[in-house]
């Protein structure tokens, strides 16, 4: 296993997501066939949500992999797809999905359906040659057989259901309790829901909560639905309980449920006076509409693949079968079950089967389970080398006291270090900039968390760095001198382990309480199969490596107030099992002449390693969860190796496998093929079996005192454990018994049941270790880190022009060499006047203003060393906003998410529902970072983003009519070259999958052809009838909107790139930015829903010209700078924030006298509370300030 055994007494069933709906086919690009995986897939949200975004897309073929720990869930979704392909309608498929409580109509539908499936899932290749084999596949035997005993308990549920449903709802209601520490009169209040309702959560306080209160009381939105639903309760027990968050709405967009939306609308709910129900009756609005969508799907174009194992050790197979031939990797598909992840050999060892390797891959949240790193060790391997593909990681970030500490605490140190090492880049770290709104949840955990610390639920997206760089053919591998590269990963190894050092736990550390400290993500395992990751993507001399890392750990190990030094061991261990490093004292103590000993001691081939397993009685484990806070907090269990001496020596393993059952052996523990098997207990812990623990450990440390060394349980000495297994201490040791004692214990070559060591990543270092990679067809390009302290500091790039006779010839002419950026990854050595530019390439965004060269004439090369920019200083990434890569056959990619606007609810713009639409303004208003904000206030100037904000912000006020009257009629215009672009809103649109909105628009670029030949010349003519908005931009501003414009084409495309694209053709996004030339290719002109914009002319002249657009409010990412200024929010009144009459520059209520705000003299829409703050606000308004009696008129035009 890849994380430390962490064994809850009890476990829950997340039978339905929490999260609203995402797309999983978000930032790939449409009509591409996509491989999909899914680790820790849960409910069908996701599944159902992405084929309801695809109708409109060109057609493609989805393969999706869809991976859970828990039987149940799988179970769960599989039938329900079988009903959807049955023709089953979405009401009835919502009862027996959604609620505790059904009707005898639903328990039979269950029934008859069970009972279907476990006749059809008698063997794998039965089920895949049956009705449902084409559409949904199983990965493995073994997945299948236990989804087929889930299955025949829906059709034969207990007798008692009734009785012991109750009481599980009760033990599950009294652990919500205790574990958020409410008594037992106090309410179940759960406002993390409120997040489906974004971005109108605020306005959702009430009725969302209310919804979860109904719920559990009458387990059903039905009438008379009584009966306990099997598809709940057949998999509940005394230690599996119901987890106390489901609740069957919040995985929809519940936005409608409280918006005005247009009559014309589609999602459009109905509603009354109960608002509760509203709720529910737009999840089942919503649901219908996926579901139709998946039903209306071909089944040739879907295939929907189910596995049941644990995410790390499932990706790990996918990676060993990738590059094995074997079909077993010998690992365990998770804790409490002695079964080893063996893949179909039908589907996973031929030829253009079942895909191994994914274009998107998706985590849910399991980076808060099992550690981001861990994910993307396991999962990056996993992505195709392709300038689309995406892995993403969902988590709740919080909010540390500097935003650097933001990011480098989920990576356990320095972003830019470790990304790079990984040869991963987080997209959103660069560009600090998503469509992603986390507005509302940072304002309720403000409103409802102000003591505690802050989280943002964040979704990151990491690719290749050597394709979001937009140049993956200019560099190779990253150099690296050994000695600071072992100190990096010495660094990083301190971090992962810092539990492991007592002297963390400061005076502040204590106040904020020791149980809160959490487990650790991590082993010495995973901390090796880091190294293996590290090895694929950098060059060093190796040996040098390992020689100064074991350096810098042993002298570590000297520090005895620190726990680390028991590991060391495991390390050597761990390292020698997945081909790493092999420490010489692994063998060299290895005695081989005490075969009198008996046991492994008279193998004739002793290994350097081997397993030891041990059987604790149940007595010993059932201690440990005897008290409330031992259900709650799960212990973390570790292998003991340790003196007779009870103050002798000592060693810990965290890399153990459990599970409940007997011990089978198979020939003499004298033999070199002594093994072990586990009889597995099908109750687990229901039953009475003993535990048995297994982990590997040196051969050489179980000579020392053969016979009476102490080997065992104990449970990791952490803050939190220490607080609730007193009884232990100090030793922490569960269970113990001697070596000698062989009833218990067992010395075997490989784990039980295993006939191997187990899989380790199959990366090798870079074959391509210190060879150059081609920056121009005649010179090439090497790229080194430089480190300083353990982080990498610079980035240089050496350029070899000993082949290049001009370039040669050049420099020993002693031609002058500037640089220039070309791009946040390219710097050009531009020699002389010109006469030759040559590009070089960064593996990550870099500043040339602090930029150093080294210039080596008589050598023939060029050395460029260039820091990191900086995401929130202007420089390179200040444009970096959406950026865009040519992928394979030169398709645009867009890195982030595709919107299909004809499925998003539109919202009601008329002028009558201003006060119900104000909540825009609070929506776009947080644009601006706290640090923007601050910017506005003050005499320094504008930056390009804020600008950019500023025109988006008008563009939403004034076409919501929330500001300065409303217009959907916009023209970029500069002040000297005059109107670029004509942009046109025709809606405003919820997109709930963001917590957002999107102008549903189209834009009308002008070129100096088409103003030339007069071919708009009459709808021009027509539009100077009417008002427009002029968004004046400076040159800087237009040039951001040329890179941008494309990628919102980009991001709402229902339509295909052509042969003669012009992105093709030149390969280059966009197509130039200078004044009056072609930005964005013609493939999407004229590409239009009919009657889009009700304008004269428009079809006629205006359509062929225009391509649609999905614009968006543009947001900081939490992770990088503080998205929402709280003392400003702390201000307000919470709950009616965003209703009330403010000051537009202040949000002051009041004039500072007391009296009303004033309202601007000249639109009389915005108010102020000064005249100071009407001129500090008057760089944003100008450009949305309309007469009144132009304001009346422009609302009169329909669009």
């Amino acid at each position: 296993m890849y994380t430390p055994s962490s064994i809850p007494y009890s476990s829950f069933l997340y039978a339905l997501g929490n999260t609203p709906a995402v797309s999983l086919t978000r930032g790939f690009p449409q009509g591409i066939e996509a491989a999909i995986l899914q680790l820790g897939c849960g409910d069908v949200r996701n599944i159902l949500f992405t084929l309801y975004t695809e109708q409109g897309f060109p057609p493609r073929k989805l393969d999706i992999t869809n991976c859970d720990y828990d039987a149940a869930v799988i179970a769960r979704n599989v039938l329900l797809f079988t009903l959807l392909l049955d023709g089953i309608n979405a009401d009835a498929v919502w009862d027996i999905y959604f609620h505790f409580r059904i009707n005898e109509e639903s328990k039979t539908l269950i029934k008859d359906q069970a009972q279907k499936l476990v006749s059809l899932s008698s063997s794998l290749n039965t089920w895949s040659d049956g009705r449902y084999g084409s559409v949904l596949r199983f990965c493995d035997t073994y997945s299948i057989q236990q989804v087929s005993q889930i299955w025949a308990k829906y059709a034969s549920p207990e007798p008692n259901s009734e009785d012991s449903f109750k009481k599980n709802l009760q033990v599950t209601e009294k652990l919500n309790k205790l574990v958020h520490g409410r008594s037992d009169g106090q309410p179940d209040i759960i406002l993390t829901g409120l997040r489906s309702a974004a971005p109108l959560s605020l306005k959702s306080m009430e009725e969302i909560p209310k919804v979860r209160e109904h719920f559990w009381k009458h387990g059903t939105f039905s009438e008379q639905a009584t009966i306990p639903n099997p598809m709940f309760t057949a998999t509940l027990s005394t230690t599996t309980l119901l987890h106390y968050g489901t609740d069957p709405v919040l995985g929809f967009h519940l936005a409608p449920a409280i918006a005005n939306l247009a009559p014309e609308s589609p999602l459009l709910p109905e509603k009354d006076g109960d608002k509760v129900m509203n709720v529910v009756r737009t999840a089942k609005t919503e649901f219908r509409a996926w579901v139709d969508a998946f039903q209306n799907t071909p089944e040739a174009s879907l295939v929907l693949r189910f596995v049941i194992s644990d995410a790390l050790t499932f990706s790990h197979t996918l990676q060993a079968f990738s590059t094995s031939e074997g079909s077993s990797t010998n690992l365990f598909r998770r804790q409490l079950d002695v079964a080893a992840v063996e893949l179909d050999s039908k589907d996973y060892n031929e030829a253009n089967s079942a895909p191994k390797i994914f274009d998107v891959i998706d985590t849910s949240n399991l980076a808060d389970h099992v550690g981001a790193l861990n994910l993307l060790v396991a999962a990056a391997p996993l992505l195709k080398p392709s300038a689309s593909s995406t892995l993403w990681v969902e988590t709740l970030i919080k909010t540390e006291v500097t935003r650097k500490r933001q990011f480098d605490t989920l990576l356990r140190g320095h972003t830019p270090t470790i990304s790079l090492l990984l040869g991963l880049t987080p997209v959103d770290f660069w560009t600090n900039a998503t469509s992603v709104s986390y507005v509302d949840e940072l304002m309720l955990n403000h409103m409802t968390m102000s003591n505690k610390v802050q989280q943002a639920h964040s979704r990151l997206a990491w690719k290749l760095n050597r394709f979001f760089s937009q140049h993956p053919s200019d560099y190779g591998v990253l150099n690296t001198d050994p000695q600071a590269l072992a100190k990096a990963i010495f660094t990083l190894y301190t971090q992962l382990f810092e539990h492991e050092d007592p002297t963390r736990y400061s005076a502040e550390k204590r106040a904020q309480g020791l149980a809160g400290d959490g487990y650790s993500h991590f082993h010495r395992g995973s901390f090796a199969a880091l190294i293996k990751q590290v090895q694929a993507n950098a060059s060093t001399d190796w040996p040098s490596f390992w020689e100064e890392l074991i350096r810098m750990i042993n002298q570590d190990d000297q520090n005895k107030v620190t726990l680390r030094n028991l590991y060391h061991q495991e390390l050597s261990t761990q390292l020698h099992l997945q081909g790493l490093y092999t420490e010489p004292w692994l063998k060299e103590h290895i005695i081989n002449s005490k075969s009198s000993l008996g046991g492994f001691n008279a193998w004739k081939n002793i290994p350097e390693v081997v397993c030891l397993t041990v059987i604790v009685p149940r007595q010993n484990i059932a201690h440990l969860y005897s008290t409330d806070m031992g259900k709650i907090n799960a212990p973390t269990l570790e292998g003991i190796l340790k003196s007779s001496d009870p103050f002798g020596w000592q060693n810990l393993f965290a890399d153990v496998h459990v599970t409940f059952g007997q011990v089978k052996t198979t020939g003499s523990r004298e033999a070199d093929d002594f093994s072990i098997t586990v009889i597995q207990d099908p109750l687990s812990w229901q039953g009475d079996s003993p535990l048995v623990a297994s982990f590997y450990v040196p051969s050489s440390a179980l000579q020392v005192e053969p016979r009476d060394a102490r080997v065992g349980l104990s449970v990791q000495n952490s803050a939190m454990a220490i607080l609730t297994y007193k009884h232990l201490l100090p030793s922490m040791i569960v269970y113990a018994t001697t070596l000698s004692d062989t009833t218990n214990v067992f010395v075997t070559k490989y784990e039980p049941g295993m006939s191997g060591y187990p899989f380790a990543n199959s990366q090798k270092a870079s074959s391509a270790a210190n060879s150059a990679t081609s920056a121009d067809a005649n010179a090439s390009t090497l790229v080194r880190a430089n480190f300083e302290d353990g982080e990498i500091k610079t980035i240089c790039s050496r350029v070899d022009f000993s082949k290049w006779k001009r370039a040669k010839k050049l420099l020993a002419d002693r031609v002058p060499i500037e640089l220039e950026q070309s791009s946040p990854f390219k710097i050009d050595l531009k020699f002389g006047d010109s006469v030759l530019v040559c590009p070089v390439a960064f593996p990550v965004p870099v500043l040339k203003e602090t930029a150093k060269t080294r210039i080596a004439r008589t050598s023939a090369y060029i050395e460029v060393i260039a820091s990191f920019a900086d995401p929130l200083s202007p420089g390179p990434l200040s444009s970096f906003i959406y950026p865009m890569t040519l992928g394979d056959g030169a398709l645009p990619i867009f890195q982030y998410g595709q919107v299909n606007l004809d499925s998003l609810p539109i919202l009601n713009m008329e002028s009558s529902s201003k006060k119900e639409n104000s909540w825009l303004t609070t929506l776009t208003s947080f644009q601006f970072s706290a640090r923007e904000r601050e910017l506005r206030d003050s005499t320094e100037p504008p930056t390009l983003r804020m600008n950019f904000k500023e025109t988006l912000f008008s563009l939403f006020m004034l076409s919501s009519g929330l500001q300065g009257g409303q217009t959907g009629l916009f023209a970029l215009q500069h002040p000297e070259s005059g109107n670029q672009m004509l942009i046109f809103v025709r809606s405003l649109r919820l997109n709930g999958a963001e917590g957002s909105v999107v102008a549903d628009a189209a834009v009308i670029p002008f070129t100096r052809k088409m103003i030339d030949t007069g071919e708009v010349e009459s709808f021009l003519y027509i539009l100077r009838e009417l008002q427009i908005c002029s968004l004046i931009v400076n040159d800087e501003e237009l040039v951001l909107w040329k890179h941008v414009i494309p990628a919102l084409a980009e991001r709402c495309r229902t339509w295909s790139h052509g042969s003669k694209c012009e992105y093709k053709k030149r390969k280059v996004v966009p197509l130039s930015t200078e004044v009056g030339e072609q930005f964005m290719c013609s493939c999407g002109k004229g590409k239009l829903p009919p009657g889009f914009i009700n304008l004269p002319d428009w079809d006629k002249t205006a359509t062929k010209h225009a391509v649609r657009i999905a614009i968006s409010p543009v947001f900081s990412v939490p992770f990088v700078e503080h998205i929402a200024d709280f003392k400003l929010v702390k201000a307000q009144d919470k709950a009616d924030f965003g209703r009330t009459d403010r000051c537009r520059n202040c949000n002051a209520t009041h004039t500072k006298s007391g009296g009303e705000l004033l309202k601007c003299a000249r639109c009389k829409e915005v108010l102020y509370c000064s005249s100071e703050c009407q001129k500090k606000d008057w760089k944003k308004h100008r450009m949305e300030c309309m007469p009144q009696d132009v304001a009346e008129a422009v609302q009169g035009l329909k669009v």
